[in-house]
């Protein structure tokens, strides 16, 4: 098992290296500042050591800064940033990116225009869990 550590913004994390029996691969999880593990990095098993631990480290810097910056939700190993757009009725509808690790340009942007909320938090919120279901439908059909 290996490990490699570093901080980012002021919170230290580790990133844990590990082989499966009768599992190919380099398995990977992190811990952030000592509290619980995160399993899920998206891309394991990994080929390499290497490229494990520096998936790890991506996802360990995302989820610092999606903490740090109230920007973003974790989910699954994803990230979600929603917003929110004042219409012309007054009324807010809210949209959704989905990120993996701690890159920018996301992978899926949709709007949710089926609710419209009273204030951008409203709207927000109501994005977020209908990134949540999309995650959680594309998971368990095999697509993410």
């Amino acid at each position: 098992m290996a490990q490699y550590g570093s901080t980012h913004r002021g919170k230290h994390f580790i990133v844990i290296d590990s082989t499966q029996p009768g599992k190919k691969g380099v398995f990977c999880s992190i811990k952030v500042d000592g509290e619980e593990e995160y399993p899920d990095i998206k891309g394991s098993p990994f080929d390499t050591v290497h490229a494990a631990q520096m998936a790890g480290a991506a996802f360990a810097r995302a989820l610092i800064d999606s903490e740090l910056d109230l920007d973003s939700y974790e989910h699954k190993g994803y990230f979600i940033r929603a917003s929110g757009s004042e219409q012309r009725d007054g009324t807010w509808v809210g949209a959704y990116q989905l990120h993996r690790n701690d890159n920018p340009v996301p992978f899926r942007r949709a709007n949710v225009p089926t609710f419209r909320g009273n204030t951008r938090k409203e709207a927000e919120d109501n994005a977020i869990a209908v990134a949540r279901e999309a995650i959680d439908e594309d998971v368990a059909a095999g697509k993410l």
